[in-house]
C-alpha cells in the first residue's frame, strides 16, 4: 500500500504555468509509483484568491487521474488567513476529484482496511487536543495529517508567519503511527518524543533561500513488518511503525540559485558565474558583495545582469544586504596601500585563498572607515 505526501506547493495566478506544471509532475509520480492516494498536507493553494480563481484548472488537470488514486486536501495557513470564514467555505467548495479535510478540529478517515487517518485542518487558535473523543485505533496503521509547527524542532528566522503549534505527545494518546506534516519549507524527518513525523519540504521554489532539490515523500505500507520510518541520517526508527519510505526530487521545481557577486570601488560588479546546467524553472539570487563608491554604477550593472539571466531563468532577484556605499574611500592614502597590497595577494592566491581574501578586503575597507570616524 503506497501514497504520496505533498504540502506547500502554493499555486498562485502570479506564477500560474510554473506551479500548475510542477502540480502535473506530482500527478504523474504518483500514477509511476502506483500510490493508493494522494495526500496535501496544506497549502496547496497560495491564497483563498488563487483557490477560487484556479481551481477549475487544478480540477481538470487532475481529472484524468481518478481511476489511479484518490487525493486528500487538509487546508493550510494560506487558503485561510485572510478570510474567517474560509474554513467553512472550503466544506461547500467542489474541487472535483480532491477531497477537501476541512472538518474542524479533525476528522477521522478509513483507507482501506489497513490506514485511518486524523486529518487536523490549520487553526487560527490552539487546539485542544485533550477535550478529543476520538474513537479507538481499529485499523493496523493510524496517521495524523496536519499543517503547522512542532515546537523545539527548527528555528525559522525572524518574520516567519505563526502558525498553530502540533504538540505531537499530545496526539499520542490516539495511538498515533506516525505524523505526516506540512507548513515547513525545507525536507526533515524527525522525531519528537514518541512520533515519527515527516515534512516533504515545499513543493516548488515558493521563497528565496529555499536551497536544495523539492520533493515528495513516497510512503510505503507493507502487509508484514517491513523496514522502519527512517531519519533523514538513514538511523532506523522503531520497528513497530511497519512503514518505509523514500522521496523523489520534482525536476520542474526548479532550484534556488545563490551567486555572490564580488562588486569593485568603482561600480563595477564581477561577471556572475551561472552554471551551463541553469533551467528555466529555477531562481537565481545575485548577492552583491563589497564596498561601491558608484552606487548608481552599481545599480545599472546590477539590472543589466538580472535582465540578462531572467532570459535563462524563472526569476532573478537582487540582494545588497552585504553591499556597501562610501563615498571617497578609494582616494584615501591608507585606502590605496591596502587596496595594492591586497591586490598583489589576491593575484597570486588560488581556489580557497581567493575566497578568504575577497573577505579579508570587505573587511579592510571597512576598519578604514571607521578609523575615518564614517567618512572617506
Amino acid at each position: 500500500m503506497t501514497f504520496l505526501h505533498v504540502a506547500d506547493l502554493h499555486v498562485s495566478a502570479k506564477e500560474k504555468e510554473y506551479s500548475l506544471e510542477v502540480w502535473g509532475e506530482i500527478l504523474e509520480i504518483a500514477k509511476e509509483e502506483q500510490c493508493g492516494w494522494i495526500l496535501v498536507c496544506g497549502d496547496l493553494f497560495d491564497s483563498w484568491e488563487d483557490l477560487t480563481q484556479l481551481r477549475e484548472e487544478v480540477r481538470k488537470m487532475t481529472r484524468p487521474y481518478v481511476s489511479h488514486f484518490k487525493i486528500f486536501f487538509l487546508p493550510g495557513n494560506h487558503e485561510i488567513r485572510k478570510l474567517p470564514q474560509a474554513i467553512d467555505l472550503l466544506k461547500k467548495l467542489d474541487l472535483g476529484e480532491i477531497q477537501v479535510l476541512a472538518d474542524s478540529p479533525y476528522s477521522l478517515q478509513s483507507i482501506g482496511s489497513a490506514v485511518e487517518l486524523l486529518a487536523v485542518p490549520f487553526s487560527q487558535g490552539p487546539l485542544s487536543v485533550e477535550d478529543w473523543r476520538v474513537p479507538p485505533k481499529k485499523a493496523r496503521y493510524r496517521f495524523l495529517a496536519a499543517h503547522g509547527m512542532v515546537p523545539g524542532v527548527v528555528y525559522q528566522g525572524e518574520g516567519e508567519e505563526e502558525v498553530g503549534a502540533l504538540d505531537l505527545a499530545a496526539f499520542q494518546r490516539f495511538d498515533i503511527d506516525s505524523a505526516a506534516l506540512g507548513h515547513l519549507h525545507m525536507p526533515l524527518e524527525e522525531q519528537k518524543g514518541p512520533v515519527p513525523f515527516v515534512y516533504p519540504g515545499s513543493a516548488r521554489v515558493w521563497r528565496a533561500g529555499e536551497e536544495g532539490p523539492r520533493s515528495v515523500v513516497i510512503w510505503e505500507l507493507e502487509s508484514q513488518e517491513a523496514a522502519p520510518l527512517v531519519s533523514r541520517a538513514e538511523t532506523p526508527r522503531s520497528k513497530a511503525h511497519g512503514v518505509k519510505f523514500r522521496r523523489r526530487v520534482l525536476e520542474k521545481a526548479g532550484r534556488f540559485l545563490s551567486l555572490e557577486v564580488e562588486v569593485a570601488l568603482d561600480g563595477n560588479l564581477q561577471e556572475p558565474r551561472v552554471k551551463e546546467d541553469v533551467g528555466t524553472a529555477d531562481w537565481i539570487q545575485l548577492e552583491l558583495v563589497g564596498i561601491t563608491e558608484d552606487e548608481r554604477k552599481t545599480k545599472e550593472q546590477a539590472e543589466k545582469y538580472r535582465a540578462q539571466l531572467g532570459k535563462r531563468v524563472r526569476r532573478v532577484t537582487v540582494d545588497t544586504s552585504k553591499l556597501e556605499w562610501i563615498e571617497g574611500l578609494s582616494s584615501h592614502p591608507l585606502a590605496q596601500r591596502f587596496l595594492s597590497v591586497w591586490g598583489g595577494q589576491y593575484r597570486e592566491a588560488m581556489g580557497q585563498e581567493k575566497e578568504i581574501l575577497r573577505y579579508a578586503r570587505l573587511h579592510g575597507l571597512r576598519a578604514i572607515k571607521e578609523l575615518r570616524g564614517g567618512r572617506a
